[in-house]
């Protein structure tokens, strides 16, 4: 059928209204697909935007704001059988209006910026749109000059009840609308090719030179980059590279809402990324995904233009610390039976970062990580460990270097009584610390302690999988701690 404009234009909170028509690629049989890009977006009864950072908070020399893309997305259908190999293809079917946000943080000065969007799709497992990706990446996203978008590409970030944005602020999102995530893959087609048009004025990017365009989701969202890349990116080749975070063991259905598989021919766990791609897709993976997520049934070999990174005692959400002693109290993030991983996943996060985008941009192919060793696949536990519970092999923290505690990925659980809601404490995994006596017939000393610690830090940048900043406040911590005294 062919595609057409949107009846109604959305009415913003804000009395500045700048429009910008993109334009999507032909398909056979239908008119181009066009969305709109309508901002930046003020007002409404909250005076600010979901997740928005502002004030004190916002990284200095960048600026925020929203705006918003409304048009018409095609849906898709599945060509053919669906295999592990990836590749897989598909083909427009129907067509829908939507309505759409997107949030941006980019330098204020063009001299600032270094030619790198980060386009993240916003995750939504907490029935809201949640920028899983930024909150990791942040402090390199700002050392570096990169710009970033967060794009709501999914149904229930604007519809939810009670979460979703027309809930929290229906005056400001009151106007949005999605037809549900079938469309969300050309939904975020159109934001990559808005965002691909910077004219000098009118455009959320204006004034910047965008040479390279990049595609990052975390968890949820990277079960669906998955599939995108597998069946859309070759259709439509918008991005120049996928930083694919945290996934699990299935990729997303074409046509499910959120994780689900499709009703009719669904897609097999343990899919891989396809080989014959134009661009560069770096996978990191946590020992926690391998576990709670059972990740390790898409693990396959580098190739051309794929690598992978796995980091040992690393859970798939944490609450980060260099050096794991008692007191302070270790936390029990969202209500959990056991403290929390402890693991600092977002150093090695940053560095994949660094190491993604130099391939991206200078060809400089990053190494595949060591494996994570793994014994039986189908136990509930993969992953191999040590005589203190650590997993053995994967990018090496110096928390299994020189450890003081038990770190792992293993599911958690809820502390009773349960909280009302959801509850996510079976992706934190678990911290156990050492027992003081068990610490002082390890460590007698403070050399035997800060040797291997600051020589696993300084292995780790060496290799790549830290950045200087990281490095340094690892051996600071290592050296403020009292092990070993």
């Amino acid at each position: 059928m062919p595609r057409h404009r949107p009846e109604r234009r959305i009415p913003l909170a804000a009395s500045t209204l700048v429009a910008l028509s993109v334009f999507a690629t032909c398909v056979e049989g239908q008119e181009p697909g066009r969305a709109e890009l309508s901002g930046p977006i003020t007002g409404g009864q909250r005076g600010t935007a979901f997740g928005a950072l502002g004030g004190a908070a916002l990284p200095a020399g960048y600026a925020e704001s929203e705006w918003f893309l409304s048009g018409i997305a095609s849906s898709y259908e599945k060509v053919g059988t669906w295999g592990l190999d990836g590749r897989w293809d598909a083909v427009p079917a129907g067509t829908e209006p939507f309505a759409i946000r997107l949030l941006i943080r980019r330098p204020i000065e063009a001299s600032a910026f270094n030619g790198v969007v980060v386009v993240e799709w916003l995750n939504v497992t907490a029935q809201s749109e949640g920028a899983a990706d930024y909150s990791q990446m942040a402090e390199e996203l700002v050392r570096e000059g990169y710009a970033w978008v967060g794009v709501g590409a999914q149904s229930v970030g604007v519809n939810a009840a009670g979460t979703g944005l027309k809930a929290w602020d229906p005056e400001r999102y009151g106007a949005l609308s999605h037809p549900g995530d079938r469309f969300s893959y050309d939904i975020f087609s159109l934001a990559a090719r808005a965002l691909r048009v910077t004219p000098e004025s009118g455009h959320p990017l204006a004034g910047l030179r965008v040479g390279h365009l990049v595609a990052t989701g975390r968890s949820q969202s990277a079960f669906r980059l998955v599939t995108y890349v597998n069946a859309i990116h070759p259709r439509e080749g918008l991005f120049d590279g996928y930083f694919i975070h945290s996934r699990g063991a299935n990729a997303s259905g074409l046509t499910a809402e959120g994780m689900g598989a499709d009703a009719e021919r669904p897609i097999p766990p343990g899919a891989r990324i396809r080989t014959d791609l134009d661009v560069p897709v770096f996978d990191l993976q946590t020992e926690g995904d391998m576990v709670a997520l059972r990740s390790h049934l898409t693990r396959q070999p580098p190739g051309d233009q794929y690598r992978r990174w796995e980091i040992a005692g690393a859970a798939h959400a944490e609450v980060p610390r260099w050096i794991i002693e008692e007191p302070p109290p270790l936390s029990t993030g969202p209500g959990c039976a056991l403290p929390v991983n402890a693991a600092p996943h977002d150093a090695i996060v940053k560095a994949g970062l660094r190491a993604f985008s130099r391939w991206v941009t200078a060809g400089q192919v990053p190494a595949q990580s060591p494996e994570i060793e793994l014994g039986d696949p189908n136990a509930e536990d993969p992953i191999v460990r040590d005589e203190y519970g650590n997993a053995l092999g994967g990018i090496r923290l110096p928390h299994l270097e020189a450890p003081t505690a038990t770190l792992d990925g293993r599911r958690n659980s809820v502390a009773p009584p349960a909280p009302p809601g959801q509850n996510f404490c079976f992706l934190f995994g678990a911290t156990e610390a050492f027992s003081a006596d068990t610490l002082r017939e390890m460590y007698p000393n403070r050399e035997a302690f800060l040797t291997p610690y600051i020589a696993a830090v300084d292995a780790l940048e060496r290799d790549g999988y830290l950045l200087p900043p990281e490095a340094e406040a690892a051996r600071r911590a290592a050296v403020d701690s009292t092990i070993g005294l």
